[in-house]
């Protein structure tokens, strides 16, 4: 409500955030509601003088309630919108017309005394008038209000001065009233535009020294990796150091060139190019293990938050781990997909799938792991995400972690066996969350 009725300047960070124009805008509508409000606080006043200043005093009540009820419309409509719609404006140059022909007659003596109220109200609709206009065109709303002037003062024009004279006399400050306002309106806009162009070009030039900085560290830590991994391979073999028929050297090799070959596949920059970064590093890493590693992502979200990057590469690094130790196979694959969240809602969720065709094993009668609990599951959990197992045996292995968690994220064999209804799973299956079956089963679904 605050930020309603005073337009917004009582909150600078709103106004803050508002464009230029906006607040040109607002603050010429503040300066015209305070120009309304002097001439209704005299207005009111006079009602309670003590000298007789009105034929009809109960008419002079009603007109100036007729007023405070128009002003007090004008307002509400105007905060809402930040400026004065067309039908605002009209309605303004028909009830100050009414004005001018009612209040006059009613005054008592001279027209031209401070109990005529009118011709503040006039003031008011030049201002406001000459605050519209955008051309010549647009002061439009200037000549009924000026027309109605000279009919309700028709009786004492030409008097002093000559009719024309004493016309653009009279009309006077009502003219320069709303050039003024004009004036400030524009010159104030033009302002505007070119502290918002300013603003924009420094956006975009802090955006791309932001953006540079994070092309040369990206590049940086590709220049590390690749020092230490395929350069301080090749250099040791040349040197003789390294035997390249050794079977440690081979795998060594064969891990380097799976980096490589990873780091010339991937595209883009940003939060997508630091997951698959991360993941190239684990498959890397499993590699040097013994591991062959078949990777592939898809449609990878532009924004993930970096300890969402951590805790999945480090998750998918335990479950590459596992297939290691416990799998008895020489061959897995990690799959990462960003995926359209369910029900149409705005965003991705990022799916990461590792799968083996591995023994397998029981979770009905194997309790889970450290590993699988603490560096999977609880990893996955801090950062609001989920992590779940399905195997059996002899069909190898499924570990599925995604983020964000889904809202209802069915039990696995890492929360305790439960299965979707709260009961220890079926002999030989462990619930996972979309996941497309056991190691084998997920493998013929990722896959292919």
């Amino acid at each position: 409500m605050r930020r309603s009725w005073s337009l917004g300047w009582r909150d600078s960070t709103y106004l803050a955030a508002r464009p230029g124009r906006e607040r040109v805008n607002r603050f010429v509508v503040m300066l015209l509601v305070l120009q309304r409000a002097s001439y209704l606080v005299p207005a009111a006043a006079g009602a309670f003088s003590a000298d007789p200043l009105y034929r009809n005093v109960a008419l002079n009540a009603a007109l100036l309630a007729v007023a405070v009820a128009w002003n007090t419309t004008l307002v509400v409509a105007t905060r809402r919108r930040g400026w004065f719609a067309g039908w605002a404006v009209a309605g303004d140059v028909v009830v100050t017309c009414t004005l001018l022909l009612a209040v006059s007659p009613n005054c008592l003596g001279d027209a031209l005394t401070s109990a005529n109220w009118s011709s503040s109200a006039l003031m008011a609709t030049g201002a406001l008038a000459g605050a519209v206009a955008e051309s010549l065109a647009g002061a439009w709303a200037l000549l009924p209000p000026a027309l109605a002037y000279m009919v309700a003062h028709a009786g004492d024009l030409g008097i002093r001065y000559p009719l024309p004279v004493d016309i653009a006399v009279r009309l006077n400050s009502y003219l320069w009233f709303a050039v003024i306002v004009c004036f400030i309106h524009r010159y104030l806009k033009a302002q505007a535009r070119r502290l918002d162009d300013l603003a924009d070009r420094r956006l975009a030039t802090e955006t791309g020294r932001v953006a540079d900085q994070a092309r040369s560290a990206e590049r940086l830590a590709h220049y590390r990796r690749l020092h230490d991994t395929v350069l301080t391979t090749l250099t040791a073999i040349a040197r003789g150091g390294l035997d390249h028929q050794e079977e440690q050297v081979r795998l060594r090799c064969a891990a380097d060139a799976e980096y490589v070959r990873l780091l010339i596949g991937r595209e883009g920059t940003g939060t997508a190019a630091r997951l698959e970064e991360s993941l190239a590093g684990v498959v890397t890493r499993a590699s040097g293990l013994g591991l062959r590693v078949r990777y592939a992502a898809a449609s990878l979200p532009e924004r993930v938050p970096g300890a969402v990057v951590s805790a999945l590469a480090d998750a998918s690094q335990e479950a590459l781990n596992n297939v290691v130790l416990h799998s008895a196979t020489k061959e897995a694959w990690l799959t990462v997909i960003g995926e359209d969240e369910p029900g149409n809602v705005p965003g991705h969720r990022v799916t990461v799938r590792v799968v083996d065709r591995g023994r397998g094993f029981d979770p009905a009668s194997t309790a889970p792991g450290f590993g699988l609990t603490s560096s999977v599951a609880e990893r996955m959990r801090e950062v609001g995400g989920h992590a779940a197992v399905l195997s059996a045996e002899g069909e190898g292995t499924c570990v599925e972690l995604v983020w964000p968690a889904p809202q209802e994220a069915p039990g696995s064999v890492l929360d305790g066996h439960v299965n979707r209804d709260g009961d220890r799973p079926r002999q030989g299956v462990a619930p996972a969350t979309g996941s497309r079956g056991t190691g084998r089963q997920a493998d013929r679904g990722v896959h292919g």
